[in-house]
């Protein structure tokens, strides 16, 4: 793993959940509203799962990682070659407010291009169960340009298991195609597209874009987005989804990982 890829983000993790969404009969596009908009209801939401599996996922990157070891005490870090390393994590807050256990190997190879192969076996729990998320992720970094892209090469499993009925359990593939700058070191920016399969049962397909102009931003010392927007689709339903840097809370640093769907809000760890 490249040490001296300058992005700094701490590493502590967060889990993502979706929207309930219904399209309403309308002219030309439909309109969409949102039901049961308590914060446990929009986690569990088709539009709550997406985003926060997907905060989870792009939260847990390799250069994540390596900061993340220096201050935290619920990831440590242990070599497995001359340059791969496995990281454990033991009890790390998801986005969801659950907690995080397992591991995710990470090997690099090339210097120009870096290529960083990252294997999870990661499980999420919290109060509507465990997430289980399986497969390899693969950045690709320039670091002179200090861009890179992120891409998965065969599907990336995420399982859910709930606590209280089975009927409830589901799984999904998440398969990302993003683009990634830290030029500016305090401030890592991702944006471009992933979609969100159900499998089992088999079920639709959800699509979320994040603009290149409104991309998401995860800056020093914020354990999830603090500026952002990303749109999702489940046709004919739409949903926006924003990291509101002028939502303020006593409790938490600006921004710094609050969310609202469709205009309702959402704290990520809680």
């Amino acid at each position: 793993m490249p040490k001296e890829d300058p992005m700094s983000i701490r590493a502590q993790v967060a889990t993502a959940l979706m929207l309930g969404l219904v399209a309403c009969s309308s002219s030309s596009s439909p309109q969409v509203t949102v039901q049961n908009t308590d914060p446990a209801s929009l986690k569990v939401s088709p539009a709550g799962v997406a985003t926060i599996t997907f905060t989870d996922l792009e939260t847990i990157r390799p250069d994540n990682l390596a900061s993340g070891t220096s201050g935290s005490g619920c990831i440590t870090v242990a070599p497995t070659g001359p340059s791969s390393f496995k990281y454990t994590f033991n009890g790390c807050q998801s986005a969801s407010g659950g907690t995080m256990s397992g591991t995710v190997t990470v090997t690099a190879s090339g210097t120009s291009p870096v290529v960083d192969s990252a294997v999870y076996d990661v499980t999420v729990t919290d109060a509507s169960g465990t997430w289980h998320y399986s497969g390899t992720k693969v950045t690709t970094i320039n670091p002179t340009a200090k861009t890179a892209t992120i891409t998965v090469p065969q599907p990336f499993t995420v399982a859910f298991q709930s606590a209280s009925d089975a009927s409830k359990n589901k799984t999904w593939t998440y398969t990302p195609n993003l683009q990634a700058d830290w030029s500016n070191a305090n401030a890592v920016k991702f944006w471009g597209t992933y979609t969100f399969q159900q499998t089992q049962p088999a079920g639709d397909t959800l699509t979320a874009t994040i603009d290149q102009a409104t991309p998401l931003t995860w800056t020093t010392g914020c354990n999830f987005p603090s500026s952002g927007v990303l749109d999702l689709s489940l046709p004919p339903a739409k949903a926006e989804i924003r990291f509101n840097t002028s939502i303020t809370d006593a409790t938490i640093q600006q921004g710094c990982g609050v969310v609202t769907i469709n205009g309702y809000r959402l704290t990520l760890g809680q």
